[in-house]
């Protein structure tokens, strides 16, 4: 089965989001396993997506059992695949629960200003491009709980934390599409926070960072017309990659919605001779 989107989201660097192919991705495999919620997803970034072309998604069933079905995805442009996506769902069940508990420490998001705001508020500290790119309209709604830090300094550790929450959701009713909106706003920021310690990831004059594979899991059902705390670390980088962690957790009763890894090349590009 075929599906095509003529959609485009951008990225900071004016290619194709790539939250928003894991996403539609996802969508595409759900459409054909009725019943059942998507549990996990594990994605190859393969080339980056250009944002003037739709992208079309072939599904494939690799297995349909009584409690668990599995779909591949294919994502593709002009004819060439762009994303890979395998991806599993099951029936709802019952059993043992836990989780880590949100992390405490920060401000509320009710208490802290826009990330919109705060860049118009301070473009005169930023670069034009930081503030083009950070000041554009987005889906999403966040909220720093250290921007000064975000803009401006080294993480002192590789984590960060900040609240987001999609306004357009208010509109969703199925819990599966949820799940998909997980997916795509969890591509968000994840891949920065491995250089946050070297570099400002920010200045992207100087820092390139290219997405390599993302994975997700899906743990609790949840509405993102609500707020929610994403929290990311990078346990590792080396080798010209970094390795990060991303952990969803809902605001108003501190569940771990989804969680997430992502693996990314960072390179710091040499400044261009003058003259």
């Amino acid at each position: 089965m075929r599906f095509r989107s003529r959609h485009s989201q951008l990225n900071h660097v004016g290619s194709l989001y790539g939250g928003q192919v894991l996403a539609q991705a996802l969508v595409a495999a759900a459409r054909l396993t009725p019943g059942k919620a998507p549990h996990s997803a594990h994605g190859y970034f393969l080339r980056a997506g250009s944002a003037e072309a739709p992208v079309d998604y072939e599904v494939e069933a690799l297995r349909d059992g009584r409690r668990v079905a599995t779909r591949r995805v294919s994502a593709l442009q002009a004819g060439k695949p762009i994303f890979h996506l395998h991806c599993s769902f099951v029936e709802p069940l019952g059993g043992f629960e836990h989780q880590l508990a949100l992390p405490s420490g920060g401000a509320a998001p009710d208490a802290l200003p826009g990330l919109a705001a705060y860049v118009a508020a301070h473009a005169e500290r930023l670069s034009k491009r930081t503030v083009e790119s950070y000041g554009a309209p987005f889906p999403l709604e966040l909220r720093l709980i250290e921007p000064e830090g975000f803009f401006f300094d080294l993480l002192p550790e590789p984590k960060r934390a900040f609240w987001l929450r999609m306004p357009s959701a208010e509109e969703i009713e199925d819990p599966v599409l949820h799940r998909c909106l997980a997916a795509f706003l969890s591509d968000y920021w994840i891949a920065g926070v491995g250089a946050g310690t070297h570099v400002l990831p920010t200045d992207r004059t100087t820092l390139q960072i290219l997405s390599l594979d993302h994975a997700m899991w899906f743990h609790r059902p949840t509405d993102f017309n609500e707020w929610h705390l994403y929290h990311q670390e990078s346990p590792s980088a080396s080798g010209g990659r970094g390795f990060n962690l991303g952990s969803i957790y809902r605001a108003s009763d501190g569940a771990l919605v989804a969680s997430c890894a992502q693996e990314g090349l960072m390179r710091v590009r040499k400044p261009k001779p003058k003259g």
